[in-house]
């Protein structure tokens, strides 16, 4: 699968929320702080460091990234409504976790979107999904929609509720459950393992002793007119 676009420095996205002290590298390699509501151009990378940001893409995507993500956008163009011909975006996760729903690229011509990974290609139509590049290598799930998940020897669709990894470049994607901890939330971070703490047994509550009422005093009155 292939996408032919210009090589423009347009304006991709803007940033909606952060936390932490995520950078944005440009193409000269001078690195910013990130700040909220800026704009990220083509070419353009995300640094999330030790936290977390949300990106809003121009025709309508949104996506999350998780801590230690590096997420790059190579190539954006959207004139605007329906994509045209020569409209598409190109972009790479270098490391870490990203969770997305795509906009209104890709989702009548899926050849206008791609995510690049070391050892393999995402593409779309019309999704919700997440992915994770580490050591191990990629894991896609798929919440909504359909993503194809191409490595150098074979590509292989993935339905809603599946999962893929693939080992490497030279290696087929392989349909497996998602382990434990490393599924990403609809805010894009992966849950971390939860603290389980013991729940000790509630105690019987005690009746509190029962106190007889005071006896009501008894009065002594005289008669009057009588003499004892």
């Amino acid at each position: 699968m292939t996408v032919s676009l210009p090589a423009l420095a347009d304006e991709a996205a803007t940033v909606v929320f952060f936390s932490g002290q995520p950078q944005v590298i440009a193409a000269s390699g001078a690195a910013r702080p990130m700040l909220r509501g800026e704009r990220i151009a083509a070419g353009e990378t995300v640094d999330s460091v030790d936290g977390r940001v949300q990106l809003r893409f121009r025709d309508g995507a949104s996506m999350s990234l998780q801590p230690a993500t590096r997420f790059r956008i190579d190539r954006f163009r959207y004139a605007g409504g329906d994509p045209a011909a020569g409209d598409g975006v190109l972009m790479t996760l270098l490391k870490g976790g990203l969770r997305t729903v795509t906009g209104w690229l890709g989702k009548k011509d899926r050849s206008q979107y791609r995510i690049d990974t070391t050892v393999a290609t995402i593409g779309i139509r019309g999704t919700e999904f997440g992915a994770i590049l580490d050591e191990t290598g990629l894991l896609v799930t798929t919440y909504a929609g359909l993503v194809e998940v191409c490595s150098e020897v074979a590509c292989r669709d993935v339905a809603p509720s599946e999962t893929v990894w693939v080992r490497a470049p030279g290696q087929r994607p392989q349909l497996r459950e998602a382990p434990t901890g490393r599924q990403l939330r609809s805010d894009g971070v992966i849950p971390e393992t939860p603290v389980v703490r013991e729940v000790q047994p509630m105690q019987p509550v005690q009746p509190a002793p029962q106190v007889p009422p005071p006896a009501s005093p008894s009065y002594h009155y005289p008669v009057h007119g009588h003499t004892p």
